[in-house]
């Protein structure tokens, strides 16, 4: 469920642009009628990572959560189903500076359709950060754990109930990539899929 090309439906619908560069700016289209062959719609921005060499990027999109169901938002975040449970996995890029615990401007792009997602339920939400091993775990596992709450606060000020969620940092503990090559050398794609925040809740919530 990556990111796709925006249509002519999609444009309809009053979507949000950003734009690359060091400071996202957003740019609100108008709103209209949502048409009977609608797509979720889509845009992209490519973000560079400028505290590692060779420069590397990423694209994400975003779907305007009050003009589309569960099933549409749930693509657009690109969850995944495990067991009983929904995961989705947020990239720091779009949530956090390098090092830092304070949402960027790009993070309520993906966070304000993670909340058009839960509102629907009443489930227990999993919150938990994720990093790389740079660093170490004295520096890893404290901002894992502000990451996660920094987001699950965000998610309680946008209306979901505090005792829904709960926020747990786990540092560099279970990557989902090498962080290295085979030979050893530094894998930077590898971290970055690492840096991550997931949340988790039930099917059905």
């Amino acid at each position: 469920m990556k990111a796709a090309a925006r249509t002519p439906g999609a444009m309809a619908v009053g979507a949000l642009l950003v734009l690359a560069g060091c400071g996202a700016t957003a740019v609100a289209g108008e709103s209209a009628p949502v048409p009977e062959d609608f797509q979720a719609p889509r845009s992209t921005v490519d973000v560079y990572t400028a505290w590692e060499a060779p420069l590397t990027s990423v694209s994400f999109f975003y779907t305007d959560p009050e003009d589309v169901g569960t099933e549409e938002l749930e693509e657009a975040l690109d969850a995944e189903s495990e067991g009983e449970a929904t995961v989705v996995q947020i990239s720091d890029q779009f949530l956090f500076d390098f090092g830092s615990a304070q949402l960027r401007p790009t993070a309520t792009r993906s966070l304000d359709t993670v909340v058009a997602v839960l509102e629907e339920g009443e489930a227990p939400v999993e919150v938990t950060g994720h990093t790389d091993p740079v660093g170490g775990d004295a520096v890893n596992q404290p901002l894992s754990q502000d990451r996660a709450r920094a987001v699950a606060d965000y998610l309680v000020e946008q209306g979901i109930e505090e005792s829904r969620i709960t926020a747990e940092g786990r540092g560099s503990s279970e990557p989902v990539a090498p962080n290295t090559h085979e030979d050893g050398r530094d894998d930077p794609e590898g971290r970055q899929q690492n840096r991550r925040v997931e949340i988790r809740y039930s099917e059905g919530s």
